[in-house]
């Protein structure tokens, strides 16, 4: 009998010193926001599932990372993870609510599979509208018809750091089901998750001080969208940015804002979809093929600046 796995990435949880404050700079980004008692919850407009919890906290930190899986998995997802010597709960820890099972990893990150598949009201369409409208087109001003920006479709990925680099990229696959799909040498693993033709990745570790917070990245459906949608957020009064730029592996366009609390929200399109077959490869290429001067922050012997409190 094969090992459950879980399909894809459904949420994040942060803790953050001013709700107020986190509310206008992911209202700014695109998403919508609900604040319930002492939560603030994160979607992109369409979406069913809550991509962002974020709770009152001292320090802007990660509290968990949620997966989503077949309702039918759960259950063997609950014997495997005690196979595992994991803890393994259906109730939420205090003051976090969504539903499925709950472990902390070995370095004391929270995670949920979630027992609900995320579904969509504008993504194909979006991405559909996007592809064949403008394709061939003649006596068309394109200037008067991209506009204006749209929210995100869907959060992608997020990138985590961790201080167990090798042994965390073992840890998520033995446990959960996923694949590494290319590595940065000594730097950051991307995993995929589900089986068939999936998006590169959904995940990434990278390899640090102390875990913690690195990005979450949110798909919208072309370049125009990134390009409008970082104006945006300049107006809004987010100027420190980073790109546009397409990446190496995944192939991704990118632009990066930089969210209160030093850390990073993206905008990504046209990523690269693999099958069954991919094969993971290390690579030692700088991380973009074309875009700005990359900052040292971005590939320095830390990669990216990790915020948190250790």
């Amino acid at each position: 009998m094969k090992n459950p796995m879980v399909l894809g990435l459904n949420g994040f949880g942060l803790e953050v010193p001013d709700l107020v404050q986190a509310e206008h700079f992911y209202r700014s980004f695109g998403l919508e926001t609900e604040q319930e008692r002492d939560t603030l919850r994160l979607r992109s407009p369409g979406r069913d599932n809550d991509e962002g919890l974020l709770t009152a906290g001292r320090d802007k930190r990660l509290h968990h990372v949620s997966f989503y899986a077949d309702s039918t998995d759960i259950a063997p997802f609950a014997d495997h993870l005690r196979a595992h010597s994991l803890q393994v709960s259906d109730k939420s820890p205090a003051g976090w609510r969504r539903d499925g099972l709950w472990f902390q990893d070995p370095w004391g990150t929270w995670i949920n599979i979630s027992p609900h598949i995320p579904t969509s009201t504008r993504q194909d369409s979006e991405l559909t509208e996007h592809r064949s409208r403008f394709a061939d087109r003649v006596d068309i001003a394109l200037w008067q018809e991209v506009g204006p920006a749209k929210p995100p479709l869907k959060l992608g990925h997020l990138l985590m750091f961790t201080q167990d680099w090798q042994k965390a990229e073992q840890f998520y696959c033995r446990v959960l089901g996923m694949r590494p799909t290319d590595r940065s040498a000594g730097k950051v693993t991307f995993l995929a998750a589900g089986r068939g033709v999936i998006d590169h990745h959904c995940f990434g570790l990278i390899n640090s001080t102390h875990r913690g917070f690195q990005h979450a990245s949110f798909q919208v459906s072309s370049f125009d969208q990134i390009g409008l949608s970082a104006l945006r957020m300049q107006k809004a009064g987010y100027t420190e940015s980073f790109g546009v730029g397409r990446h190496a592996i995944a192939s991704n366009l990118f632009h990066y804002s930089r969210d209160p609390w030093g850390s990073w929200i993206e905008y990504y399109a046209d990523i690269d979809r693999i099958s069954d077959d991919w094969v993971c490869r290390d690579w030692t290429d700088r991380p973009y093929i074309w875009g700005p001067e990359w900052s040292s922050e971005f590939w320095s012997q830390q990669m990216n600046g990790n915020f948190e409190p250790r």
